[in-house]
């Protein structure tokens, strides 16, 4: 088996790659780039509002860390009976964390786009666009021509049943701890949320406070200035009968003798 120079790509490519772009050879590989469609598996909360994603030119999008991806290549790649290839990332990418899970050959007689599988195992997200040249296909030379290969064209898009096996969501560590920091947020807000009413309620306990011993001193005033003016009322009276009782003239010794006989 022998790997395909780059002179021999370049004298096959139009017969191996086909579709609107223009490809381009790499050394002894064929850049691939991204296609019209993509699908991102989604976190638990966005499980029933996530589907495939249809592209417009350049546009982009992105992998979360902890991720799936189906991606499709915008070229339709053709492997002769007589060779197969091998498929592979950019080095690039790959040290961002982006990791090629969908195998690593085409088969002979396959013809159609090719759908990557890709896990973003990196801590940031990863950014792509349509149109950024994101892969890399090898060819090499068979003995023979195989006899067993592929006979019918490939999916022209992302079969359902790739979604399907993926559709469940995928609460990553990335989404785990992002819940758990937001979780937290809202235990310090609540927390100072308490904080604030506690001191509202110890403020009014105080206002209340005051005003119950402003109140009860002027009560107290009340009853001892009442009590003082009964207590004055009553002194008039007292005198007046003792300066009754002082007025009144003293029997004579005569008049006591007779009153007792």
């Amino acid at each position: 088996m022998a790997f395909w120079s780059s002179q021999t790509l370049e004298s096959r490519l139009s017969e191996l790659v086909g579709g609107t772009g223009s490809p381009k050879v790499d050394c002894n590989s064929i850049e691939l780039t991204v296609g019209r469609e993509v699908y991102v598996t989604p976190n638990l909360t966005d499980i029933y509002t996530t589907t495939k994603q249809q592209l417009q030119h350049e546009q982009a999008f992105q992998i979360p860390p902890g991720q799936f991806a189906f991606l499709l290549t915008e070229e339709t790649v053709k492997v002769p009976p007589t060779a197969m290839a091998f498929i592979s990332m950019k080095a690039t990418f790959k040290m961002r964390g982006l990791i090629n899970v969908s195998g690593f050959h085409v088969d002979p007689g396959w013809s159609g786009p090719l759908v990557f599988a890709v896990f973003n195992a990196g801590p940031s997200p990863v950014h792509l666009q349509r149109g950024l040249p994101l892969f890399l296909i090898w060819y090499a030379e068979l003995d023979h021509p195989s006899e067993k290969r592929k006979s019918q064209p490939g999916s022209t898009s992302i079969p359902p049943s790739f979604i399907s096996s993926l559709t469940g969501g995928n609460d990553t560590l990335h989404a785990l701890d992002q819940r758990l920091k937001d979780g937290v947020k809202k235990l310090e807000d609540e927390d100072k949320r308490l904080d604030q009413r506690l001191h509202e309620l110890r403020n009014a306990q105080t206002k209340n406070t005051v005003i119950l011993t402003v109140l009860t001193t002027i009560v107290v005033g009340l009853i001892g200035f009442a009590f003082r003016e009964s207590i004055l009322s009553m002194m008039p009276l007292r005198s007046q009968a003792a300066t009754n009782i002082t007025a009144q003239p003293l029997p004579a010794p005569s008049e006591v003798q007779s009153r007792e006989n």
